[in-house]
């Protein structure tokens, strides 16, 4: 087991050096993206299609930081165990902990993104309070949990089935973004369609970090789902992989 998690550490690092080697912004890569992709969407959903919402530029950073992380994570580490196969025939070792590195890595950035975040918050006039230390942890590992769940069971099936690193991109970058709302806030959609839109388990954590982010509160009743859905996708994506990874050699 220890030598699971020091390969684990090594791997999480590994891969957050080699990303950023030569190149002259190094981490700040990982803030310059998010950052820009908010500024083309405030300017062209808040000036040109003229979303009327107060602090819109927080409000779009607040649900666009979280949802970078589970994007990110599931595109990259969907191919996990089909990309290494050289090293998964030569070399025993836990598989999960490919898949873990990387969501890990990028929980890590997103984790660093936040004080930038924080410094927005306060020039727009808003206070981080105790709420924080709760409900940051609280819903990290919630989404740490969610990401994970989602890739052991579509980066298993994919060692089968490669067209799914295909059908994961299009998916989560056109249908899910567009489907949780990250580049508009819950309150702008119809009060009937709510209930209908929270389903949506990243709906009900997106709005989890925006609460916590802009108003303070600590995740409530809303995040239901979100949990439901974490605890049912870690089951089936364990079971599914421990199932699976028997064959990964072969299939190779």
């Amino acid at each position: 087991m220890r030598r699971s998690w020091d390969l684990l550490y090594l791997l999480t690092f590994r891969e957050l050096k080699l990303r950023y080697q030569d190149t002259i912004f190094g981490f700040l890569w990982s803030l310059i993206r998010p950052l820009l992709q908010g500024a083309v969407m405030f300017v062209v959903l808040r000036k040109f299609i003229r979303i009327n919402v107060e602090d819109y530029h927080l409000v779009l950073l607040a649900g666009l930081f979280p949802w970078t992380w589970f994007q990110t994570s599931l595109l990259l580490a969907v191919g996990s165990f089909a990309g290494n196969g050289a090293l998964i025939k030569k070399v025993y070792f836990p598989r999960f902990v490919l898949p873990l590195a990387t969501v890990l890595n990028n929980g890590v950035q997103y984790t660093l993104s936040i004080p930038v975040l924080v410094i927005l918050l306060v020039i727009g006039g808003y206070s981080p309070n105790w709420t924080w230390l709760v409900g940051i942890p609280y819903l990290l590992v919630v989404e740490a949990v969610m990401i994970m769940g989602i890739v052991l069971l579509i980066a298993s099936l994919d060692v089968y089935f490669r067209d799914l690193e295909h059908l994961t991109d299009v998916f989560v970058g056109l249908i899910w973004f567009y489907l949780t709302p990250v580049i508009y806030p819950l309150s702008i959609v119809p009060e009937k369609y709510h209930d209908w839109v929270l389903l949506n388990p990243m709906a009900s954590l997106i709005e989890g970090w925006r609460n916590l982010f802009l108003h303070n509160q600590l995740p409530g009743a809303d995040m239901a789902p979100a949990l439901i859905f974490a605890a049912g996708i870690a089951a089936l994506g364990s079971f599914s992989f421990s199932k699976m990874q028997g064959g990964f050699a072969d299939a190779l």
